[in-house]
């Protein structure tokens, strides 16, 4: 059976799954260069299904999502379209989808739409925002766009209560019924070149939880998704669910709003407006949680009603009172030149300390919940944008209830075009899981098209004589020379084969340096246009892992757990806090395995420093030329891709 999956909301993305596999995966914004670029056009579409092979008369299904309330945009619509029908399954008129649908268009078609081109909205730090995501933004006029609405104000869902609290969550015991697993989804039908398809959108959430369940090895495991959306009491900031099988069964919602917070503080300390997170991840580590507060510990409904102001208004006002009464110096406050100054970063690590807190709770309610049920569930899954945070992760797998963590690469909204197909193949359709692989449960992230020889040779040809090429012969010989120019403190940019899922660079885009000069520290920041104080990663060979880190789950593949960095040779890669945000690698890694393991034969260090390959603000590399062109910007003193050695002239 062959599912095509399609995300049209930011971070959008096309994705085609084979009896449960993953045969291809295209992130949009790798190939607009916009980051996390929003809607569908139709040149994604037909990229997923040109790698995989697949014309769209092959597809079985196409199952549909989008980021939470954006309605459904493609550059094509008469290549590519999506229509909810007019009767069920049953042949009932659907009225109150017609009426909803209806109420949708009087809206102006969603939030997407409203926020480009309504101008008192395009003004607002959101309408910003999503100006920054829109590649198209700017060239088209609104009345030229065509936007099916989306389904998250009337998708049929179990009727709970208004919100419950953690500690009532905890005390209800989860039922898991039949009915709740076809409460998140509705029947589409897509055409697409001319071939109507049956398809199925579906719930932001339960595509997150399809990302990382079926991605997880597990044949049962309790999920918790979580993401940026930052409203009151509603499924849309996330789920629990309970994988069982080839099932996905819908708990309840948790209520929780963390991302929303994490965001907006780092947007006020100055770190951005676009994916402020990571940065504020890093900068906790330079503070002290002097500014945290049980008050704030708990869901939306443990929290109406103790602040006049949304959660995150009210967090930022403690935190600048507490600053007050303490006597800090608040005029570096959201100076994003001085990001590390006291009270930037103990707001910062106040904040993650709130973070982690209120996660562990909702963890632990979960498990609770399930065993008040009477069900023992070892294995827990986390997805949505919140499971990008390392130390709350390393937090949760070291101290929290369940036996076994799982995250997934893409657990960011770039991840869900692949959950909605898998959730669509087996929770929905019924299939059964495959058998479990040799691989274990830690499948490939390299999951974009890698580029041919030809690709690589038409790249080096149009850059002509600005650049000296050694070819090297192989991955093998190029391993061994970059392990000779990493231990001659040499930063090199590392390019093969498909490009990795998800916003962490794991090896076949990435940047390498010697971790063992402290300066490489500075010196990579710069090369980047990075501001100074940002952390970078190890890669340690995965056998040698527990030789250098502690206190993380290991193996550790996709750069998503905090450790304790145990020795002192390592200054480039240990974080102000003595810790570090691993990847362990082994042989599947291929040539960037072959690499660090040619660097520890010559060094005894098995650890080499790894960052993204990109510029500020920029996607990943996807494309050889796009390697080349960013060689060239920057100070980078080799690229090694497809046997090549590449310098400048």
């Amino acid at each position: 059976m062959i599912v095509l999956g399609l995300h049209f909301g930011h971070d959008a993305a096309a994705a085609v799954v084979r009896d449960g596999v993953i045969a291809s995966y295209v992130l949009r914004e790798r190939h607009t260069r916009v980051k996390h670029a929003a809607t569908l056009d139709v040149a994604t579409v037909r990229r997923a299904l040109d790698v995989a092979g697949i014309p769209a008369s092959d597809l079985d299904a196409v199952a549909v999502c989008s980021t939470q309330n954006v309605e459904l945009i493609v550059d094509d619509p008469a290549a590519l379209s999506v229509a909810y029908p007019a009767t069920d399954d049953f042949g009932r008129p659907c009225t109150l989808l017609e009426e909803e649908l209806d109420a949708a268009a009087r809206r102006g078609g969603g939030t997407l739409l409203d926020f480009l081109y309504d101008p008192d909205l395009a003004a607002t730090w959101l309408g910003r925002s999503y100006a920054r995501l829109y590649p198209e933004y700017g060239s088209v006029e609104r009345a030229d766009i065509s936007a099916t609405p989306w389904i998250d104000d009337f998708t049929t869902t179990p009727q709970w209560d208004e919100g419950r609290g953690l500690a009532e969550l905890a005390a209800a015991p989860a039922r898991v019924e039949e009915r709740f697993r076809f409460g998140f989804h509705l029947p589409v039908r897509v055409t697409l070149a001319g071939v109507a398809i049956p398809g199925y959108a579906v719930h932001h959430h339960l595509a997150h939880a399809g990302s990382v369940y079926y991605g997880s090895g597990f044949r049962q495991a309790a999920v918790l998704t979580h993401d940026g959306y930052a409203e009151g009491e509603s499924y849309h900031s996330g789920m629990y669910y309970l994988g069982r099988e080839q099932s996905l069964y819908p708990l309840s919602p948790h209520h929780l709003g963390l991302g929303g917070l994490y965001d907006r503080v780092g947007a006020a300390l100055g770190l951005g407006v676009v994916g402020p997170a990571g940065k504020l991840m890093g900068l906790a580590a330079y503070g002290r949680p002097r500014f945290h507060s049980s008050r704030f510990v708990g869901n939306h409904a443990d929290l109406r009603g103790r602040f006049p102001a949304d959660i995150a208004t009210a967090w930022l006002r403690h935190c600048r009172r507490e600053a007050e009464r303490m006597g800090y110096d608040l005029t570096p406050y959201g100076n994003p030149e001085q990001a590390t100054a006291p009270i930037n970063a103990d707001i910062a690590a106040s904040t993650q300390k709130l973070f982690e807190e209120v996660r562990m709770e909702a963890v632990r309610a979960l498990h609770a919940s399930l065993g008040a049920a009477g069900m023992d569930v070892p294995a827990l899954c986390l997805s949505g944008g919140t499971a990008l945070n390392c130390p709350s992760n390393s937090h949760i797998a070291q101290q929290g209830p369940f036996r076994r963590v799982f995250v997934e690469p893409a657990c960011d909204d770039g991840g869900i075009a692949i959950g909605a197909a898998l959730a669509v193949h087996h929770s929905i359709l019924g299939n059964p899981l495959p058998e479990p692989s040799d691989g274990g449960r830690f499948p490939s992230p390299y999951l974009g098209c890698a580029p041919t020889h030809g690709d690589v040779e038409r790249a080096v040809a149009a850059v002509g004589d600005r650049i000296h090429v050694e070819d090297l012969g192989g991955v093998d010989q190029m391993a061994e020379r970059a392990a000779d120019d990493l231990a001659a403190n040499l930063v090199v940019a590392w390019f093969e084969g498909g490009s990795e899922a998800g916003p962490r660079a794991l090896g076949h885009r990435s940047i390498m340096a010697d971790p063992r000069d402290a300066s490489n520290w500075p010196r990579v920041n710069r090369i980047k246009s990075r501001e100074h104080w940002r952390p970078f990663a190890p890669a340690v060979l995965a056998e040698h892992a527990a030789e250098w880190f502690r206190d993380t789950p290991l193996p550790s593949p996709y750069m998503l757990f905090n450790a304790t960095v145990r020795r002192t040779e390592i200054p480039a890669v240990t974080h102000v806090d003595g810790t570090a945000r691993i990847q362990t690698v082994d042989a599947s890694s291929g040539g960037y395995h072959a690499a660090i393991s040619a660097f520890h034969r010559r060094t005894g260090v098995p650890v080499v420093m790894n960052t993204s390959l990109n510029g500020p603000g920029e996607p990943i590399v996807e494309l050889p030329e796009e390697a080349l062109d960013l060689f060239l910007k920057t100070e980078l003193d080799a690229l090694y891709m497809g046997g090549l050695r590449i310098t400048r002239a």
